[in-house]
């Protein structure tokens, strides 16, 4: 048995042993199943401190206890500030050079005091919780767009507690620190927060503006404000948690969109249920049958929700007949072992919804080692497997 499983082992040992001696109900059931059965998520504890038994159990017994005291299990857009969500000073976009996704925090939507503190902490865990699921515990990466910002945007008790939240609750889970175009008023409030940052964070901390954002966001993945190709406008949608889309019949609002080789069902019919997708490598990845588009504002929208049902990692890669009409993102990634993931699909301008109907997306996959891939490494996969 190798050191790892053997770590891994003597911290749901040790969690258990010391649980024995508590309040029984000093934890949330499902924390508690959690660490019973997910050996990954106990190796983070271990990763976040270089391997240290003793400081995986404190750190995963203080965010066990956290957890239920705030209530992080039972936290959903249906039991948060809705307001904030749809502001838009906080929300989870693209991908950095490492394929891990971005959490951004537009500064300039965010006052000090517009919202009670409570809510503002509660929408920022909602979208912690929210990512764990969607990316299965890999890391994430904070891009704070400093852009048009000024004092009154700055609030240092919200900053400490987005620190707090990586250092104290979510072992693992952060890459980089990116800032983005920051003025120079603004220095002296980033060196208070360095001080409040561990020396491996620190290090993780990249200031970047318009030229260089580039080092560290593929340009496809960036905002063209941020230098980038990508137009998306930010509308906060619910999480569908199921993995597989919510598919309505009979609605004129909403046209479908088939999958390659799955027959086409007129708006009549009711919506097929999931099932597993003809990929064209090997692997297995599961969505649904039918994308339903909506009109979302000025766009007109919908997402294809992977999940990889295989026991070994994989690279997908989503190719449409009608790549003019269609802007999907992100169109390659990886996924991890039982992960899943939400791909955004964009109905370009100059396109109407009632021609969409015949198009069809193709959903493939590729066995790989591990998803720790560049782009660079994902594309050259790819071309490798033509």
């Amino acid at each position: 048995m190798n050191k790892n499983k053997i770590d891994v082992q003597d911290l749901r040992s040790q969690f258990f042993e010391k649980l024995e001696s508590a309040d029984s109900d000093i934890f949330h059931p499902a924390d508690i199943n959690r660490v019973k059965t997910d050996d990954a998520y106990l190796r983070r504890f271990l990763m976040h401190h270089d391997g240290n038994l003793d400081g995986a159990l404190n750190m995963l017994w203080d965010a066990c206890e956290w957890r239920k005291k705030f209530g992080t299990n039972d936290i959903s857009e249906k039991n948060v500030n809705k307001e904030i969500l749809e502001l838009g000073s906080v929300f989870p976009f693209g991908k950095d050079k490492d394929g891990k996704t971005l959490l951004v925090f537009k500064s300039k939507h965010h006052y000090k005091g517009a919202f009670d503190f409570e809510d503002h902490k509660k929408c920022l865990v909602y979208w912690m919780e929210r990512l764990e699921r969607q990316e299965n515990g890999e890391m994430i990466s904070l891009f704070f767009d400093m852009e048009g910002a000024v004092m009154a945007n700055m609030d240092m008790d919200y900053t400490k507690y987005i620190i707090s939240l990586f250092k104290n609750y979510y072992p693992y889970f952060l890459n980089y620190i990116i800032i983005f175009e920051m003025a120079w008023v603004l220095n002296a409030v980033f060196r208070v927060i360095k001080t409040l940052l561990p020396p491996k964070a620190v290090e993780k901390m990249k200031f970047v503006n318009k030229s260089n954002v580039k080092d560290y966001v593929n340009p496809d993945f960036a905002l063209k404000s941020w230098g980038g190709k990508d137009s998306f406008t930010y509308h906060f949608e619910p999480e569908q948690k199921s993995g597989m889309s919510s598919l309505s019949s009979g609605d004129e609002n909403k046209k479908k969109v088939h999958f390659a080789d799955t027959p086409l069902k007129s708006d009549q019919e009711k919506s097929p249920s999931s099932s597993s997708m003809p990929n064209s490598n090997t692997g297995c990845l599961t969505t649904s049958d039918v994308m339903m588009f909506n009109n979302e504002g000025s766009e007109v929208t919908s997402s294809i929700l992977l999940k990889n049902d295989d026991t070994q990692s994989i690279s997908f890669k989503i190719k449409t007949t009608s790549p003019e009409k269609f802007r999907v993102r992100p169109s390659f990634g990886t996924l991890a072992p039982g992960a899943n993931t939400a791909v955004s699909v964009v109905l370009l301008p100059g396109y109407l919804i009632q021609s969409i109907q015949r198009d069809k997306f193709l959903v493939m996959s590729i066995p790989i080692e591990h998803t720790e891939m560049t782009q660079q490494e994902i594309n050259d996969l790819w071309k490798a497997s033509r």
